[in-house]
């Protein structure tokens, strides 16, 4: 059985279920869609089950106490990150924008904390130096999926291997919201470009031009010193827009004003000004 949340309004409006609901039915599984996993109800349906095993990824829904203590040792969750680093929410997000070079996914046996449990199996990988958030979720989400399905044919020998996370080595991320895609040219060059591929492709980043919020969908970095005012434009060509920052220059090549197309800074030019001088916040 498949639980997954609910249908919703999605594109124009319409009642749509989720893209996993869309995926089981195609292949006749059933499909349950709670709106309170915790519910009396919830739980004695899945008891009539009497599943070997309950797998999480990216549920909306916290389980409660009487859940986990309904499956015990029956919880497995699938969590992009090795903990007990990056616990919490958005861990593909952040590794990125904390400039990390490698991280991974765990397969953790679920406990009443935040992605405490103790972990089953445990792989890494390398995160690349032009790796965005999307392209990496991509990578774990194949990565997850065949872990998982290691563990649950041979759950006995991973389990007596399980271990107890370290406490001292935990940290924590926490969500993300559309505020966080402001740029801050104050930063350095790698910290900028870290930030854009952290945040992309949600919620992206931007900064104000003259007022109007400009979003930016590519960007590239020169690290030099550079003695101007952050945010400076420094130049303007078909090669990008030059903005100066702490330690050197953020090069963006491709910008969305608002109300129109995202377009390479070389074809914006072609019938758009971007004046130098100006600073960007």
């Amino acid at each position: 059985m498949v639980v997954t949340g609910e249908d919703r309004r999605r594109s124009r409006n319409e009642m749509l279920p989720t893209p996993v609901k869309k995926l089981a039915l195609k292949h006749d599984l059933e499909v349950f869609t709670p709106s309170n996993i915790n519910s009396t109800e919830s739980i004695e349906k899945i008891k009539e089950k009497d599943p070997n095993y309950l797998v999480i990824v990216a549920y909306g829904q916290i389980l409660s106490k009487e859940f986990l203590e309904s499956f015990p040792n029956k919880i497995l969750n699938i969590h992009s990150s090795l903990l007990p680093k990056y616990r919490g929410a958005a861990p593909i997000n952040w590794v990125i924008v904390d400039g990390e070079k490698e991280t991974g996914v765990s397969i953790m046996l679920v406990d009443e904390g935040m992605d405490t449990g103790d972990v089953l199996l445990k792989e890494k990988i390398d995160i690349s130096q032009d790796e965005t958030a999307q392209s990496l979720h991509d990578r774990l989400a194949v990565l997850g999926g065949k872990m998982i399905s290691k563990v649950l044919k041979d759950f006995k020998k991973h389990y007596e291997k399980k271990e107890i996370q370290d406490e001292t080595e935990a940290s924590y991320c926490g969500k993300i919201t559309r505020e966080m895609g402001h740029l801050d040219f104050s930063q350095n060059a790698q910290d900028i470009y870290n930030h854009f591929r952290g945040f992309y492709p949600w919620p992206g980043s931007f900064f104000y031009y003259k007022d109007e919020q400009v979003k930016v969908h590519n960007m590239n970095i020169i690290l030099d010193y550079s003695n101007n005012k952050v945010g400076k434009v420094l130049n303007v060509s078909d090669e990008g827009i030059e903005v100066s920052c702490k330690n050197g220059k953020i090069v963006l090549t491709e910008i969305q004003f608002p109300n129109r197309r995202r377009m390479q800074v070389k074809d914006f030019l072609l019938g758009n000004d971007f004046e130098e001088g100006v600073i960007l916040e």
